[in-house]
């Protein structure tokens, strides 16, 4: 069987704030006294998923998790996917391996405690996996995860990890091995390059978007899109930051909705984890 004309939609859960790799951004000790904006608009984006009959797989940050637990178990009653982005949107290979392990581990058991159910999958945050940190998946796959979404197979500010999967795929370590969801990306002059998320999704025209998807559809590729909450809300309060960041963070903001409605409608979505129990129950190995 092939399940490779499936599509994921991707969200991760975080504030507005909860940028990286920039000057500007507030302390761990203000983020409790900052307005909170992330309630709000994951339910826009609840809203605008249920009209299309499409489910998420949504990686909550466990700061945000115990802030708002209602979030998770609406996520849950509507019919979308949990996982974990980490406890404190913090750069893994600025981590050692112990600090990472129990960022992991605290994310995970706040966000099971919450849903009352297993959270098998795991995001980076800001795809942060890289050469620098090869025991990531060692330590996903002790901390109990099942499948991970952090290699982003381009050239990032934040991180990128090359690699010839633009699909997902087996990641074998000493330790056991887990289903890898990777961003996707289209060759281009030969480089790869990413339209399906965050900046390049705000940044691209969507007829771009929609016709490098399309180019993955024919390859029986799937394609991985990813979104933050902030995204969908072009009001949201801005971090006083310098112009190219700026830039990054803020570009096309108002075109997210638009670009959203069209993509749901030329892709077949699922979730990683029904995906990845669909290979389980066929044996059909990536």
């Amino acid at each position: 069987m092939n399940y490779r004309n499936d599509s994921f939609l991707t969200i991760d859960v975080e504030e507005y704030f909860h940028l990286t790799g920039i000057t500007g951004i507030p302390p761990l000790s203000d983020w409790d006294a900052l307005p909170g904006f992330v309630e709000k608009n994951l339910f826009t984006l609840f809203d605008l998923l249920d009209s299309y009959q499409v489910k998420a797989t949504l990686f909550f940050l466990g700061y945000v998790a115990k802030k708002y637990p209602q979030l998770v178990k609406e996520a849950l009653k509507r019919g979308h996917e949990i996982a974990s982005h980490g406890m404190y949107h913090q750069l893994v290979y600025g981590m050692t391996p112990e600090a990472f392990l129990q960022d992991i581990n605290d994310s995970k058991h706040i966000i099971e405690d919450i849903s009352g159910i297993q959270v098998n999958g795991y995001r980076s945050p800001c795809f942060s996996a890289t050469a620098k940190n090869p025991w990531l998946f060692d330590k996903l796959i002790e901390a109990g995860f099942k499948f991970d979404s952090s290699v982003f197979p381009a050239k990032r500010f934040d991180g990128g990890l090359k690699t010839k999967n633009n699909a997902p795929y087996w990641i074998n370590t000493p330790s056991g091995r887990l289903l890898e969801f990777p961003i996707s990306v289209v060759s281009i002059f030969g480089k790869n390059v990413c339209f399906f998320g965050g900046g390049y999704l705000r940044f691209f025209p969507k007829e771009i978007i929609i016709h490098m998807a399309k180019r993955l559809y024919k390859k029986n590729i799937p394609v991985m899109y990813y979104i933050h909450p902030r995204e969908i809300d072009a009001n949201h309060p801005r971090m006083k930051v310098g112009y190219w960041q700026h830039f990054k963070s803020y570009i096309n903001l108002k075109t997210v909705p638009s670009k959203l409605n069209n993509l749901m409608k030329i892709g077949r979505f699922t979730t990683c984890g029904k995906y990845l129990d669909r290979l389980d129950i066929n044996k059909d190995f990536v």
